[in-house]
């Protein structure tokens, strides 16, 4: 079930949908977890990490709680940024993180939406896609530099000469392997192949570019 804000006594449960949009755009590009649709490699694959322990009989309440203590204590020399989420947040996403992994199928109804699915700007998929969580740029309000930064991208793509500023755009999102611009390490983006579709693919693209 997916709990509604209660008023002035704030939320007694967990928010499943906000905890699946928070998770992709804070988590997923780092983490995998199949029914969010993120194929993040930096840290653990969730799926797996939990899967076992869950058919031995942990439940979803311990997996929660798990997730819920790592976010708040994040330990030394971690990549995971401290206060990534905090408050009711951490607690949605702790909650949709135990819902999710090792859970076969596709989430429905609303939830199927939160995230990346039902995001359809360029701004928007951006964001909830979580590109900002590595790259920065001003229009989004985005500043971390785990990847290059994303200001006046077309005038960068044009003196990398990797072709257009479109097709190199379009590569870096759906192959990002193709190219690592100098200074930063290769590996660490995921590819969006399959994660977006033609549109997404093209509002993000012109988003970036500035058109």
């Amino acid at each position: 079930m997916v709990a509604l804000p209660l008023a002035a006594c704030g939320r007694e449960e967990a928010d499943l949908t906000n905890g699946k949009a928070l998770f992709v755009q804070r988590c997923g590009s780092c983490h995998q977890l199949e029914r969010a649709g993120t194929q993040g490699e930096t840290g653990p694959d969730l799926d797996t990490a939990f899967r076992a322990a869950l058919q031995s009989g942990m439940n979803r309440e311990t997996v929660q709680g798990v997730v819920d203590d790592q976010i708040a204590n994040v330990r030394r020399n971690s990549q995971m940024p401290p206060d990534l989420v905090t408050g009711n947040d951490r607690r949605d996403v702790a909650a949709y993180v135990a819902y999710a992994s090792g859970r076969r199928g596709e989430d429905e109804g609303a939830l199927a939406q939160a995230g990346l699915a039902g995001a359809t700007s360029g701004r928007e998929i951006f964001v909830a896609a979580g590109c900002g969580s590595c790259h920065t740029l001003a229009d989004a309000g985005t500043n971390a530099n785990i990847g290059p930064g994303l200001d006046d991208l077309a005038s960068a793509a044009r003196q990398r000469g990797q072709g257009s500023p479109e097709e190199y755009v379009q590569e870096a999102i759906l192959d990002p392997e193709a190219f690592t611009v100098p200074g930063f390490q290769p590996g660490v983006m995921p590819s969006y192949e399959g994660r977006l579709d033609e549109r997404q693919l093209q509002a993000l693209t012109d988003y970036l570019l500035g058109e």
